[in-house]
């Protein structure tokens, strides 16, 4: 991405100088930034463009370029891309589609797409607002508004929201590091450009704006990769999408949740956006939600005590130290409550001495600092006061200096401290929410479930013959018979029913199952009500005369399911869903019986134990006892294994779920299953987390007998590979990491243990027992944009050299990047390398020159066909 993103030569391909023209407006951006590489007009009408040389083609230019900005007409994009073979390595494409019939704008677009292919030319667009790259003076977009240097990295797909972003963040004196418009992303897309800001140095903290899209699995993997070192914020439009009230979350609830399990923040607003964006860049993340304001005027602590509690953000409970402190700043007696009103006569000593005071709380995770510009404590002196204060604190301190925007010198002090004017109580308030939430968010990101849980094995073969069954018949719904059989090949216990096509059948269940009893249509969905509470023969034979009267088919006509049904107990009775989304795949669902689908807690699978927890702290708070959440905790972690498991499953409806200390028992159980969809799980591609491979945690056997546990890394795992690579000797780390390196940052060793087992794969070599045991050798790939080929890397203890422990973990590395499906393992070794190059050549790997580092070697292996 590098001569795309971050390119040394630009030709601006369609370059002009008509007043208004795309091509104008782009080459005065590209001029003004002053960019400090090579710039190539390129006009075949015009000798100069705005008084510089023009070039008749992108032929004609003698050098290769890095980046082609291309203008020009829709009618001429695919032709110029064409002409960029061989001689332009990426291009973006400002161009949008002709104005045309929707089969006329989708051959447009595929044939531009299809001439980059063909040209090997990576391309931005079409319809990209352009990109920019302040540290080299590089404005190659659309906009009007400059970006300022900064350290943040925009991805948009609209270029209408960039360039009232960047409009928006110049006010707020907030800079990028990278400005990147994807527009249709018919090449490029948000897995591409979040891997670039992942790696930049450049770049502190990403913000997306994201309308649709299109590889959720991607981008929700490039997400969870990025959010791991870097803050990432998202904004998303399309709020308004309605899901079905009964049936079907919103497809909005489902996003928001799957960005939660990425460890990212949401935002609604502009304003939020930045807000949440500065506080996060600032690196100070409070452990917990317990804020505590301080202000020199009632008013705005009320207003933002206000939006605390619409934020759900809690207020810190003072101790009666801190009450005594600082009762003793304060000029007047009063009560001294959170928000802390220190009186319009506190001068700036007064608010650093409260925000001391505040900060040594041990309850509270942050101090906001509310100011009024009073005669006793100006502006600029008070931030300097409270910065000082603030500096080096190991919980944030943020600030709202009410009045300041156009006061540069107070923002600047507060900023010295680390602290960030948000100049508003309610943005204030809303940016720590952010933190919160990210703190929270950022947890969840390091749960790895496996696809599993350690529950007993499914009975996968007898949910499979319930599967076989349904097919045969033409069905893709279950019968309440077939939905109890799938419900128990996963061991969920499932109350006795029974199939009646009478009424004096459906009193023959009744006694049979015991009174009291429900009747259900058979094609009843999710949200109908049954007969319920019927204690007596009578009872049941009019609720079914009333069910077939009803009936809207034939079918319903012939079947009424009856059921147990404990009515006293069914006042805390639940509601437990899975259903499939459109983009991000499953999603569980839980709540209470009587709820709609809108109201439901959803969490994206698979789950652990820490997962099922939060996702029923979010749905039904603390209601249950501890023995019934344990037994709740197993049923979702059940129905996780059973969406692992069976990707055919596209919708389950338990309720009422009754859950005692004992177990949870499903009264009720409706599936619908779907022919289309694999048989068991091919890489688990029908979710949106891949699952921990627990399957890879295996023993190997070495030739000298020596046995070691051999799994996937862990983000637990930590600790483990600093050692490991702090043990190395100077050579075997130059050797594997192609630098002098003493130790690894915490940035690198988030990337090497936090791994998304979707894209990449790292195993662990573990020497010694359970509780003391230390990774002596690591092979790992990680996935190309390509999707075909992998680049691995291995590297083994120094003490291990020799008994064949590379050669055995690479062969298991190659069995498991065949079976991922990759085409291709890739290594790029150093020359001197001649341990690994020998490892390579004995596997099978091809070894070839560096065109572009005379010092290096590449391998190659290939693979064979992709799996289909």
């Amino acid at each position: 991405m590098r001569p795309l993103l971050s390119p040394r030569s630009v030709a601006l391909i369609g370059a002009s100088g008509r007043a208004g023209s795309l091509g104008r407006i782009v080459y005065e951006n590209l001029l003004d930034a002053e960019f400090s590489g090579e710039l190539f007009a390129v006009n075949p009408k015009h000798l100069k463009v705005l008084g510089r040389r023009s070039y008749p083609s992108i032929a004609a230019i003698e050098h290769t370029i890095d980046l082609a900005v291309i203008c020009t007409p829709p009618d001429a994009v695919s032709t110029v891309i064409r002409d960029c073979a061989g001689r332009v390595h990426a291009a973006v494409v400002l161009t949008a589609a002709p104005s045309a019939d929707a089969k006329a704008y989708h051959r447009w677009r595929e044939n531009v797409t299809a001439s980059a292919r063909v040209a090997k030319v990576r391309m931005l667009g079409p319809a990209s607002f352009g990109i920019a790259r302040t540290a080299i003076g590089l404005n190659a977009t659309a906009g009007a508004v400059a970006p300022l240097r900064g350290r943040l990295t925009l991805i948009s797909q609209s270029g209408a929201v960039a360039s009232a972003l960047l409009d928006f963040a110049r006010e707020a004196c907030i800079g990028f590091a990278s400005v990147a418009g994807l527009g249709v992303a018919a090449d490029v897309d948000f897995g591409e450009t979040l891997e670039f800001a992942l790696a930049d140095p450049e770049t502190d903290g990403i913000v997306v704006y994201v309308e649709t899209l299109r590889d959720a699995r991607a981008f929700l993997s490039a997400l969870r990769a990025a959010a791991r070192v870097k803050p990432v914020i998202v904004l998303k439009s399309g709020r308004t999408a309605k899901g079905s009230a009964e049936l079907r979350p919103a497809p909005d609830r489902v996003f928001e949740a799957a960005l939660k399990r990425a460890g990212t923040v949401r935002v609604h607003t502009y304003t939020q956006l930045f807000a949440a964006a500065a506080i996060l860049a600032a690196g100070r993340i409070p452990h917990g939600n317990q804020l505590t304001i301080v202000s020199n005027g009632r008013g705005p602590g009320l207003m933002a005590a206000d939006r605390a509690a619409d934020a759900g953000v809690a207020l810190a409970e003072l101790r009666d130290e801190a009450r005594t402190a600082l009762a003793a700043l304060l000029p007047h007696e009063r009560a001294l409550e959170n928000p802390v009103d220190i009186d319009s006569e506190a001068t700036p000593s007064h608010f650093a001495a409260a925000v001391r005071v505040l900060l040594a709380e041990p309850h509270v995770d942050a101090v906001l600092c509310l100011h009024v510009a009073t005669p006793a404590a100006p502006a600029t002196d008070a931030a300097r006061a409270v910065a000082s204060v603030a500096h080096g604190a190991p919980k944030p301190v943020l600030a709202a200096w009410l009045g300041s925007v156009e006061r540069t010198e107070a923002r600047s002090a507060l900023e010295a401290g680390g602290v960030v004017n948000f100049y508003t109580p309610e943005n204030a308030v809303d940016a720590f929410s952010f933190l919160a939430a990210y703190r929270r968010n950022q947890e969840w990101l390091l749960e790895v479930p496996p696809p599993l849980p350690e529950l007993g094995e499914p009975d996968i073969a007898a949910a499979l013959r319930v599967r076989s069954r349904v097919l045969a018949e033409s069905r893709t719904r279950l019968r309440a018979d077939e939905a109890r059989t799938l419900l128990a090949a996963f061991g969920i216990a499932a109350s006795p029913c029974a199939v009646a096509r009478s009424a004096r059948g459906a009193q023959s269940a009744a006694r049979r199952i015991g009174y009291p009893v429900a009747l259900q249509s058979e094609d009843a969905g999710p949200g109908a009500a049954p007969y319920a509470n019927l204690r007596n023969a009578a009872m049941v034979r009019r609720a079914f005369s009333q069910l077939r009267a009803a009936a809207q088919s034939d079918a319903a006509k012939r079947t009424v399911v009856v059921r147990a049904d404990p009515s006293p107990s069914l006042a805390g009775a639940l509601r437990i869903g899975v259903y499939t989304d459109a983009v991000f795949g499953p999603v569980v669902a839980c709540g209470a019986a009587t709820a709609a689908a809108c109201e439901l807690a959803l969490m994206l699978p698979p789950l652990n134990r820490r997962l099922a927890l939060d996702l029923i702290d979010v749905a039904i708070g603390n209601r249950l006892p501890p023995g019934a959440v344990d037994s709740l905790i197993a049923l979702l972690l059940r129905v996780s294994a059973m969406v692992c498991s069976a990707p055919w499953l596209i919708e389950l409806s338990l309720a009422p779920v009754l859950i005692t200390a004992e177990e949870a028992t499903v009264l009720s159980a409706i599936a619908t299953i779907d022919r289309r969809r694999p048989v068991q799980p091919d890489g688990y591609r029908h979710m949106a987390i891949h699952p921990y491979p627990a399957e890879l945690d295996t023993a190997l056997k070495l030739k000298n007998g020596a046995e070691l546990r051999v799994r996937p890394i862990r983000p637990e795992d930590a600790a483990l590979e600093r050692a490991f690579v702090a043990g190395l000797s100077d050579q075997s780390r130059y050797l594997r990491f192609m630098q002098h390196l003493q130790g690894l940052t915490p940035q690198m060793l988030a990337r090497f243990t936090q791994v998304d087992y979707d894209r990449e794969l790292a195993l662990v070599a573990l020497d010694g027992a359970d509780g003391a045991q230390s990774i002596v050798a690591v092979a790992r790939y990680v996935a190309n944009w390509d999707r075909e080929s992998a680049e691995f890397a291995i590297v083994v203890a120094d003490a291990w050299h020799g008994r064949g422990l590379g050669y055995a973990l690479m062969q298991m590395l190659i069995r498991c990047a065949r079976k991922r499906g990759f085409t291709r393992l890739i290594g790029v070794v150093l020359g001197i390398n001649a341990g690994m190059l020998a490892l390579a050549a004995a596997l099978g790997f091809v070894a070839s020159r560096d065109t572009n580092d005379p010092e290096q070697v590449i391998v190659t292996l290939e693979l064979g066909q992709r799996n289909a």
